[in-house]
């Protein structure tokens, strides 16, 4: 009887394991299901728990900057699948084969590397893009993984979806066939034209960035996406233009133009491009589709007739002022603190009235500071007696003196 018993518990003991680890994800049973930040210089992110997606076999760890959880690198390789043995049989006849169509090519994955050198264990180490962004991605050198050019601060993509420099995300919607101030500072000025549809069930506009017209110095730079119904990633549809004349690059990655402290570049050989002022500001820009499975899942209401073709963003600055303001620009403040509700599924900023602006080129919105080099440039450009001193100096704003 007392052995008989042993056996049922020994039974139940074995089942309820194997139950156990049968209900246990792998990743999970070795790895832990929640992750945190835990670098105090990140205030808004420092020390929250985020839960691991489910598709990360190997659990996960928390990208300060973007708040946001990554999955670790699976190492696990593979089993083979193993051939089953062919039968014996008698050959066929001999008859001639016609050619085989030959298949696609099969692009490859992008991948990015570290690229600052202060980081050595990760420096000019090669990383995939993830699925999520496979030609939109840098490597973050501290963790060393790669991470979404949308996910990291300064991006504005999609509905726009905003990272500011406080690495807080965050909505602004605006209105379509509008523009607002997007940056303002004393002498960089950003505003970007909104363009959408309009949801019957909804009291907004579906929204999209459509272009940016930036401002600085006694300079103007515009970067567009133009309209058009079917898209096709070979056609580009990015358009550049500074100082109001278009900037045609040729459609070759690495193809750049450049102005005394201003060079645009080509990321891709079609609608991917870079400009970078020297000491001021990067601006990454790439045109993209609302495909129809994004309509789909999102109810935009997209049609054949037009794709709504906008800029994917991702900002960087160099020297900003410490009253900086804009939808973005003012979350680069040291003493800015986020307002939007951080916990809900889609935290909107508001202040449509606040950041309006006339054109893509106005600075009128309430918070815009703007004031460049106009006023050096008219001082050069001042009529100014000509003089000859004896010393042999001449010429127009000379002085002379004994």
């Amino acid at each position: 009887m007392a052995r008989s018993m042993v056996c049922r518990v020994t039974i139940l003991i074995v089942l309820f394991v194997a139950i156990s680890e049968a209900a246990t994800p792998p990743g999970i049973a070795y790895h832990p299901s929640h992750a945190s930040c835990m670098k105090k210089e990140y205030k808004q992110c420092y020390n929250l728990v985020h839960v691991c997606p489910k598709f990360c076999p190997n659990g996960c760890t928390v990208n300060c900057a973007s708040c946001k959880p990554v999955c670790n690198d699976s190492t696990t390789p593979s089993p083979p699948n193993p051939t089953p043995p062919t039968p014996s049989s008698p050959s066929p006849p001999n008859y001639p084969t016609p050619p085989s169509p030959s298949s696609p090519p099969v692009s490859q994955p992008t991948k990015a590397r570290c690229k600052n050198r202060n980081y050595p264990q990760c420096y000019a180490s090669e990383h995939v893009c993830p699925a999520s962004c496979p030609g939109q991605c840098q490597v973050d050198c501290v963790t060393c993984k790669p991470v979404c050019n949308c996910d990291m601060p300064g991006a504005v993509c999609q509905d726009p979806r905003f990272i500011g420099g406080d690495g807080i995300t965050f909505y602004f919607h605006g209105k379509k066939d509008q523009d607002f101030c997007l940056v303002a500072d004393n002498n960089l000025h950003i505003n970007g034209h909104f363009i959408g549809k309009r949801n019957k069930n909804m009291g907004r506009d579906f929204t999209w960035v459509q272009s940016i017209g930036v401002l600085f110095d006694n300079h103007k730079l515009q970067i567009s996406a133009q309209k058009t119904s079917t898209w096709d990633d070979a056609i580009d549809r990015i358009s550049l233009t500074f100082d109001g004349e278009s900037i045609f690059l040729p459609q070759t990655e690495g193809a750049n133009w450049n102005s005394s402290t201003t060079s645009i570049t080509r990321i891709q050989d079609t609608n991917d491009a870079v400009v970078e002022v020297e000491n001021l500001f990067q601006i990454t820009a790439k045109v993209v589709p609302i495909t129809k499975e994004e309509s789909r899942i999102h109810n935009y209401g997209i049609t054949n007739d037009d794709c709504f073709a906008h800029l994917d963003l991702k900002f960087r600055f160099f020297s900003l002022s410490n009253e900086v303001d804009g939808v973005l620009g003012k979350t680069y403040r040291n003493d800015y603190v986020s307002k939007v509700k951080v916990g809900v599924l889609m935290p909107v900023m508001g202040g449509d009235r606040r950041f309006a602006s006339a054109n893509l080129f106005a600075t009128d919105c309430s918070v815009a500071t703007f004031k460049g080099s106009h006023e050096e440039a008219s001082t050069l450009n001042m009529e100014l007696p000509s003089l000859r001193c004896q010393s042999g100096l001449d010429g127009r704003g000379v002085v002379c003196k004994r």
